[in-house]
Parts: structure tokens; C-alpha cells; sequence
């Protein structure tokens, strides 16, 4: 089974689900920047994802137009946008997927670099700026839609999963996520995964992760599930795609989902390892 299936990606499937958060609302304010939280874009967890994924800004504030993309297809992301820029302690601007004003609050959706920048990050408008929360977010999250089901494909039609057209036991499918880590031979930030090459997880070193996909049921305990490819999402930018095939049955509520890495450092410290087991869990995804 080769490590990617069909090419045409639902790149404005992924874009509509970063508006899909619910956050508090509060009295609208101009001209005065307000932070009301930063979360990844996937699943809305908070803290700010890992390098090259999206991140999600919630505030108030800012002046905007429509909301909407910024990008067509297959281009490069801005480093600003209506005046918003997002810049690093050492002057980096990172990339902006879009804006929107939701009336109370308005959200601004960027990329974390693939390159390590400095902390503080700033969000400024026309000369008024805010400092952001920079907290570490969860390893691994996958893009879920309103009814709380994973984005899923048909992987042979790439079709969208539905519950008119729910996965089959034994078929393969395709997940797209966020935050789950470096990979081998990232783009430049900004611009989306080749067309032409796998982009996968990277393993590091010294001792290199292991990654798996299990399936989780309750009393009956996890197991493995078989997967081929797990990188990013070839023509998009900052989403992650995690192929698997679906077991030889599927409760009637949906399937559930995790991807695991892990890795053992060895009883004495390992420097850039550490000691032990080091293992860490996505999110889970809920397939139809």
C-alpha cells in the first residue's frame, strides 16, 4: 500500500473546521487588544501547539473585515493581514491562515514555525500590540467536525466519511490532525507539504520515537490498528494526515482512535532522551 492515496486534498474542509470553536463571549472592545485565549486549531486544547501547526488566537479588538481565507490554494500563507501581524521576540512573523470578527470576539488563525524563534509572541494591530500566552499544548489532536466526529476520507475514493457513507470494516481511511511533531524535510513555513515527496514524523534521535495507532474499547482494552503513513497532508499547511485501516468490526457508536509515541531512554539519563519510558497520546478520534 503506498504511503499516500489521492492528491485531491478538502483543503477548504480542513480551513472551515479552525472556525468551529466556542469560546465566552465578552463585550466587544476597539482599539485595545484583549487576550481571551490561545489554543491549537484542530481541537480548540489549550496552549500553543508544536512547530509547524496552527494556532488559534481569541480576542478583542481588532479591526476586520469579512471574515475568510487569505490564501488560494497552494499559496504562500502572509506574514500579515488587515495590519494583524504575529511576530517572535526576535522579529519573526509567523504565518497568517485568516482572520474573522464573530461580532463579540474576533480569532486569528497563524502557523507556528518549523524554526525555533524566541519567545515573547506578539499580536499588533496598527500599533497596538498584546503579548500572548506561549504554554506548551498536548502532543497530537486530530481536526473533528460540530458533531464531534473525526474529519475522516475514504482513502480508495477520497470521499468524505458521512453517516450516509460510514467507514467499512477492513477499508482504509484518511485522518488529518495537528501537533504531532517534527517531520523529515519540513517545508518552509508557510508553504504547504510537496505533492511530490511522504513528508513523515520524524523519529529523532538519540533514541528514536516509535509511533502506533490503537484502537480503544473500553473494557476490552486497545489494540493495535495498521497504519502506513503518518506525515503531513500533502498541499496543505500544517496539517498532519494519519493513514490507517479500519478493523474487521466497528461498534455501532463510531470507533475510537489514538496515536501513540513512545520511547525507552534506558534506566540510566540519556541526554536529549531522558530516562525510562518517555510515551505520549493524541487525542482521540471518533470514527463513523
Amino acid at each position: 500500500m503506498h504511503s499516500r492515496f489521492n492528491m485531491n486534498r478538502p483543503r477548504h474542509t480542513i480551513a472551515v473546521l479552525f472556525l468551529g470553536a466556542i469560546v465566552v463571549l465578552l463585550p466587544q472592545v476597539r482599539g485595545e487588544i484583549h487576550i481571551l485565549g490561545v489554543t491549537t486549531s484542530a481541537g480548540f486544547q489549550p496552549g500553543l501547539p508544536g512547530p509547524g501547526s496552527p494556532a488559534t488566537i481569541f480576542c478583542t479588538g481588532l479591526r476586520l473585515g469579512p471574515a475568510g481565507t487569505v490564501t488560494e490554494e497552494g499559496g504562500a500563507l502572509p506574514p500579515m493581514l488587515q495590519g494583524i501581524t504575529v511576530t517572535f521576540a526576535d522579529s519573526f512573523h509567523a504565518p497568517i491562515y485568516g482572520a474573522a470578527d464573530l461580532g463579540s470576539y474576533q480569532m486569528v488563525n497563524f502557523q507556528m514555525p518549523w524554526e525555533s524563534h524566541a519567545a515573547p509572541i506578539t499580536l499588533s494591530q496598527d500599533g497596538e500590540s498584546v503579548q500572548i500566552p506561549s504554554d506548551p499544548a498536548r502532543w497530537g489532536e486530530f481536526f473533528t467536525g460540530a458533531d464531534g466526529f473525526a474529519a475522516a476520507m475514504h482513502a480508495a475514493t477520497f470521499s468524505p466519511v458521512t453517516p450516509q457513507d460510514p467507514a467499512r470494516p477492513g477499508e482504509w481511511i484518511v485522518l488529518y490532525g495537528s501537533n504531532f511533531g517534527p517531520v523529515e524535510g519540513p517545508p518552509a513555513t508557510g508553504m504547504p507539504a510537496p505533492l511530490d515527496r511522504a513528508v513523515m514524523l520524524d523519529p529523532g534521535t538519540p533514541v528514536p520515537w516509535n509511533f502506533a495507532v490503537f484502537q480503544t474499547d473500553g473494557a476490552a482494552g486497545d489494540r493495535a490498528l495498521i497504519s502506513n503513513f503518518i506525515g503531513l497532508a500533502p498541499g496543505l499547511t500544517g496539517v498532519y494526515q494519519v493513514n490507517v485501516q479500519m478493523p474487521d468490526s466497528i461498534p455501532a457508536g463510531g470507533l475510537k482512535l489514538y496515536v501513540q509515541r513512545s520511547r525507552l531512554c534506558g534506566f540510566f539519563f540519556v541526554p536529549g532522551c531522558g530516562r525510562g519510558e518517555m510515551m505520549d497520546s493524541s487525542t482521540t478520534a471518533l470514527v463513523r
